[in-house]
């Protein structure tokens, strides 16, 4: 259960990023393609972090190792990476919106 959604967290990361990518402006300055971009290596972290713990978990029972079986920090670190990106197009599209802003007062 654990690894279907995991999987599932990447896949909807995956989608949201190629949907991202797709209709992006085509502009000369898009923070969109840069965005998307860091979320597909991001969206691939998930699907494989999903499959180690996966195999690593089902090894654990298969040997009746015993000792702690759960990850502490895989979860922190994908989900560090992701809000680090989240924020930085947070900051991106402020300094989009203030450049905007700036342009339009001058006129």
């Amino acid at each position: 259960r654990t690894y279907i959604h995991w999987l599932h967290q990447g896949i909807t990361l995956y989608t949201i990023a190629s949907g991202i990518l797709a209709f992006a402006a085509k502009g000369e300055e898009s923070w969109a393609h840069w965005y998307a971009m860091a979320l597909l290596p991001i969206s691939l972290g998930f699907c494989v972090y999903a499959l180690h713990i996966f195999l690593w978990r089902a090894d654990r029972i298969k040997t009746r190792i015993p000792g702690r079986w759960d990850d502490p920090r895989g979860p922190m670190l994908l989900g560090g990476s992701l809000v680090l990106v989240l924020i930085c197009n947070f900051f991106a599209k402020l300094y989009v919106i203030a450049k905007y802003n700036s342009i339009k007062s001058d006129l």
